[in-house]
């Protein structure tokens, strides 16, 4: 057997209050770096977020400006009356309405660059 004095033995380093008061400061700065860090990223995160939304307020506004633009356009009686001679083919007193007949197609297609081409050979 063996003695006790030939056994290894590990002896745990004692704490005095001094290293407590180190350690707890340790465990609090490293929180509070944490805490930091997160803070700095959230309002990092949260001005990426304004800037995004504020680029859609701009876009919005420019878009809400053209509709109301073309919503007084076509409430306008120019426009009125220009939709009503296209689509209803309409005339205002005094005025002949003539309707022009576009030509039938020819059988033949022309393909592009055939009539210079006609032009310059005489075919």
């Amino acid at each position: 057997m063996a003695k006790d004095s030939d056994a290894v033995s590990f002896r745990l380093p004692r704490f005095g209050p001094a290293q407590m008061v180190m350690a707890v400061a340790l465990v609090l700065l490293a929180l509070f770096i944490y805490a930091t860090v997160q803070t700095a990223a959230q309002g990092y995160r949260l001005k990426r977020e304004e800037q995004a939304l504020t680029q859609e307020v701009a876009a919005l506004a420019r878009q809400r400006n053209e509709l109301e633009g073309l919503l007084r356009y076509l409430k306008s009686d120019e426009y009125i009356e220009g939709f009503a001679r296209q689509q209803f083919g309409l005339v205002r007193p005094g005025e002949v309405a003539v309707q022009v007949d576009a030509p039938e197609a020819s059988g033949e297609e022309r393909l592009p660059g055939q009539r210079w081409w006609e032009a310059l050979f005489g075919q």
